[in-house]
């Protein structure tokens, strides 16, 4: 219990509501950063307790609260019971929680490598699922490629524009790029700041080398590390997921990779980092774009960028329809016109007016890929909808290349 007698918060979590082989009601309650060991379920009366754990609400007050929405009294101990086993299964901003992240960041630290093998299946199976879905791509008619944007969707729902702008990169010369820089989003972690990490990377499909002495530079260039937070990739698919078809595309694994995550230059603070802390983003992008300009070495820019997710499993307070499904492809279709106009910055603060109101996750990439690549055409190649009605769940996603 807290100081001042409130129960401690409930961390950020995946809450998922499910019906138990007797009908009734539960809630699956998961921690996607992964520091917690597994999730939990709990019933309907244990989760309104549950919801009440925001930090600001002693025990006396859940009891109040409980009996008004029950009918009937819930004795302290049951809601002491149920906090001790959230703060045991690491679901709390306890201290035992703070433990098991510090352990698990120092691990990371001093690991040899990123091992996401455990999450994946063999080789064989994943790089099988890979060239199905590449098989179904169709390449546009370009000359060359600065970058281009993809999906970080898992392949089966976000395989139509994985396939397009792979298919592209694959008919414009992919064997002679010699370094991606991976620009992705962070979900999970704990920095709102720009956040590389020098780890190698290793898949069941090999390992993928990091450029730690581009990384180093682009450091020296801003003044200040980029790496403080780098145990937030440690959760993070947006980059992994395109490092495995990559690895699928160039078999002998000759390219390096930078791996980068992007913090959403839409909200509040606009382009500055949330937390204070680390380069402004649009200070990062004028650096990698400088860089970029200079380099000798041939180099590719991929933004791993999902759009829209909206339905009840992401907060509509209706059920949703094709026709709702269709103004958000209008929305975002005229969110996409700007970058292919190449107004970025207009892009940023067109989802900023409606305070991000289709929570589209990956501004900070798309903003920062063009920012680094001016004067370059911008092209849409596909624009996808994975829908979802039966779990209110829709996610959208678009392939584009900068030329």
């Amino acid at each position: 219990m807290a100081e001042n007698g409130n129960l401690p918060a409930l961390r950020p979590l995946d809450v998922t509501a499910f019906r138990a082989s007797n009908n009734e009601l539960y809630f699956s309650m998961n921690d996607l950063s992964q520091i917690a060991p597994q999730p939990i379920a709990i019933s309907l009366p244990g989760y309104f307790v549950v919801a009440l754990l925001d930090g600001s609400h002693s025990c006396g007050e859940i009891q109040s609260a409980f009996e008004k929405e029950f009918g009937r009294p819930i004795e302290a101990a049951e809601i002491e019971r149920v906090v001790e086993a959230l703060d045991k299964a690491l679901l709390l901003n306890t201290d035992s929680f703070e433990q098991a992240y510090a352990n698990k960041r120092d691990a990371y630290r001093a690991a040899d490598a990123r091992d996401n093998r455990q999450r994946w299946p063999d080789a064989d199976a994943l790089r099988s699922e890979i060239d199905a879905m590449l098989a179904g791509g169709t390449a546009a008619d370009v000359t060359s490629i600065a970058g281009f944007a993809a999906p970080h969707l898992d392949y089966a729902r976000g395989g139509p524009c994985y396939a397009d702008s792979y298919a592209t990169l694959r008919a414009a010369g992919i064997s002679d790029i010699e370094r991606f820089v991976i620009l992705g989003t962070n979900h999970f972690g704990r920095s709102a700041a720009v956040v590389a990490t020098g780890k190698d990377f290793v898949t069941p499909l090999g390992r993928a080398k990091t450029d730690r002495s581009f990384i180093e530079t682009i450091e020296s260039r801003l003044g200040e590390s980029i790496r403080t937070h780098e145990f937030d990739h440690q959760a993070e698919h947006s980059i992994e997921l395109h490092v495995h078809i990559l690895q699928v595309c160039s078999p002998d694994q000759s390219f390096e990779i930078v791996p980068v995550l992007c913090p959403d230059p839409s909200g509040p603070t606009g382009t500055r980092p949330l937390d204070g802390e680390g380069p402004d983003l649009g200070q990062f992008a004028d650096v990698l774009r400088d860089l970029l300009a200079k380099t000798d070495r041939n180099t590719m820019v991929i933004a791993s960028a999902d759009l829209s997710h909206v339905g009840q499993r992401f907060g509509e307070s209706e059920r949703t329809d094709k026709a709702f499904m269709s103004r958000i492809a209008q929305s975002d279709r005229s969110l996409l016109s700007l970058l292919e106009r190449r107004q970025e910055q207009q892009f940023v603060e067109a989802v900023a007016a409606t305070q991000n109101q289709t929570r589209i996750c990956s501004v900070g990439c798309l903003y920062t890929m063009l920012r680094a690549l001016p004067g370059r055409a911008c092209r849409l190649l596909r624009y996808h909808q994975a829908v979802d009605f039966e779990n209110e769940m829709h996610v959208t996603c678009a392939s584009a290349v900068v030329e």
